[in-house]
């Protein structure tokens, strides 16, 4: 009895991992960057799970898993962990604090060829409708920026009367302005594909 039943949840937690890695996850995505104002909202199509970013709500942040499981985060509290965060970053811990960001920010450096290339190929394997687009952009640097708009360009989603994306190769600061709407669904086992390809990645 008790083997059948450790049997039951081996099979269920399998069939789960297997419907979130080979289940397209639907999303909705709505950004304005001159307003600062941005909505996403994800779910598979069961709805087990169901995440949604909000920065016009109270409630910025939610996420429910199947259907009992509901949490979320508030505007109010923002500001409360952001002084809790202020307090604490002193003496010791502000320097740990710059030691993880130092070593993210040189993973990414090290690897941004690779991670540019990587999204852009993950987006080609998505399903992407853009209903609206109006964008330009700058990274800082003239190599990054037009490798972001060549990557861009080589969407086929992204040729469309309603598409338009400028870059700016003279900014020495980086900026994102303008506005997008998208829809599509995207596969979670091509996306751990390639987070690993990234990681397994040495840098230049």
């Amino acid at each position: 009895m008790i083997l059948w039943i450790i049997l039951t949840i081996v099979f269920i937690i399998i069939a789960l991992l297997a419907y979130f890695l080979f289940i397209p996850i639907a999303f909705y995505a709505r950004g304005d960057f001159d307003e600062k104002s941005f909505r996403v909202v994800l779910h598979d199509p069961l709805r087990f799970i169901s995440l949604r970013f909000d920065t016009s709500l109270d409630e910025k942040f939610s996420l429910r898993l199947f259907y009992f499981f509901k949490t979320g985060r508030k505007k109010k509290g923002d500001e409360e962990q952001k002084d809790k965060k202020k307090k604490k970053d002193t003496g010791d811990g502000t320097k740990e604090k710059g030691k993880k960001k130092g070593g993210l920010k040189n993973f990414v450096k090290k690897r941004l060829g690779v991670i540019i290339k990587s999204i852009f190929a993950f987006l080609k394997r998505c399903r992407i409708h853009v209903s609206n687009c109006d964008i330009s952009f700058s990274t800082g640097e003239p190599d990054s920026s037009a490798l972001i708009y060549g990557g861009i360009a080589s969407l086929p989603f992204m040729y469309g009367k309603k598409t338009h994306v400028d870059v700016d190769l003279m900014s020495d600061d980086p900026f994102v302005r303008g506005h997008l709407k998208i829809s599509g669904s995207i596969f979670i086992c091509i996306l751990l594909y390639y987070v690993i390809k990234i990681v397994v990645t040495k840098g230049e």
